[in-house]
């Protein structure tokens, strides 16, 4: 699952500077400005975690989060490639983005503490089964894991971006609509199909609330 999550946030990164150029032509400036949506879903993010795993169980927060992440992070775009979003440059397109983006960064926010503390609950269940506690071992494998992945994701995005013959050397709103076009489908579609994905393996995970209590017990 980690894999995939990392392809996602791969291709999204690597394409934002060419989204916010080319794709939605805003300045310098008002592609600083949607910096807001991290700050925003970040901070909304840690306020409402610790609540959401007083009343639901991990693995329905890290799958709902995961989905939320996917959906939310090419809304604006797929949005677009159906000709729902504002004129580009605009103000209403910075807001348009900034709304969707902070979903997807409460989404996000969500699911990287989730995962962070369903690691713990691993480690708790991997000490019951072997007697022997590699809680840093979890979290650095997972580090490793994650940075190698995302390093694909730009690999990948990489191969995409020639396939679709994008030019090296452009200026804005001088590239063919058809490319521009295909530049959504990738950093929309594309990029879902890794986080769809993704939803897959994290259903995988199996540890609630009640079954970590009674692991709890055990130890």
């Amino acid at each position: 699952g980690l894999f995939f999550l990392s392809l996602l946030i791969g291709t999204h990164e690597t394409l934002a500077i060419y989204m916010g150029t080319f794709f939605w032509e805003l300045s310098p400036q008002q592609i600083g400005l949607l910096i807001i949506s991290n700050i925003i879903g970040f901070g909304l993010g840690f306020m409402v975690t610790a609540k959401l795993h007083q009343k639901f169980d991990k693995p329905i927060i890290i799958v709902i989060s995961v989905i939320g992440l996917t959906i939310f992070w090419s809304a604006a775009v797929n949005l677009r490639l159906f000709g729902l979003a504002p004129e580009n440059g605009s103000m209403e397109l910075i807001i348009f983005i900034i709304a969707l983006g902070s979903v997807a960064s409460v989404s996000g926010s969500v699911l990287n503490i989730s995962v962070m503390s369903a690691l713990a609950d691993i480690a708790d269940e991997h000490e019951l089964n072997t007697g022997v506690r590699q809680e840093g071992v979890f979290y650095a494998a997972r580090s490793l894991f994650s940075k190698t992945s995302s390093g694909i994701g730009h690999f990948v995005t990489g191969i995409a971006l020639t396939y679709i013959e994008f030019p090296k050397q452009s200026l804005p709103g001088e590239i063919p609509s058809e490319i521009i076009y295909n530049l959504g489908l990738v950093d929309g579609p594309f990029a879902m199909i890794w986080g769809l994905i993704a939803v897959f393996f994290y259903a995988r995970y199996k540890i609630t609330k009640e079954s970590h209590a009674e692991i709890k017990e055990k130890l």
